[in-house]
């Protein structure tokens, strides 16, 4: 299965994910657009919030054993992680995408592309940024899907619940 839907409730967001992954892979799976999934993760602590990720990512078939994030959007992190008995390779760079995180394995053949929602957002917003972010061939890129979910409006009949 390569998607963990998401429940689309403002109430549902406040609710307990159980330490599951907050992540959304756009559907259908294709090659355009910018964006490969939204991941809306609890804090700013890779050591923490990649886990439940990589999990899901392992769980659809995704040979993923590298991260690539912006240095000054997270925590101070470690350049190497175990995770279920995997080695996993992280790369700070204050050149990387500060609204995504890169995926790919070592060959670089491998690449998921994340639209990360801060963890301080609110639901309402989060839930826009899902449904844009799920779009197939989307041509908007990580920070345009962030832009649009601000300032659509609640009366905007796509976006309502």
């Amino acid at each position: 299965m390569m998607t963990t839907q998401l429940p689309l409730r403002r109430s549902d967001f406040l609710g307990d994910f159980e330490g599951g992954a907050r992540v959304s892979f756009r559907q259908p799976v294709s090659a355009g657009g910018f964006v490969d999934a939204a991941w809306w993760p609890s804090s700013l602590d890779l050591t923490a919030e990649l886990p439940p990720l990589m999990e899901v990512l392992w769980i659809a078939g995704r040979e993923v054993d590298r991260v690539t994030y912006n240095l000054h959007a997270w925590d101070p992190a470690p350049r190497r992680m175990q995770m279920e008995g995997r080695a996993v390779r992280l790369g700070g760079f204050a050149t990387s995408d500060r609204y995504a995180v890169r995926l790919s394995d070592a060959r670089q053949r491998e690449r998921v592309d994340i639209l990360v929602i801060a963890p301080e957002t609110d639901p309402v917003i989060a839930e826009r940024v899902f449904r844009l972010a799920s779009k197939a061939d989307d041509p908007l890129r990580a920070v345009d899907i962030l832009r649009c979910a601000n300032d659509l409006r609640d009366t905007d009949p796509a976006m309502s619940s």
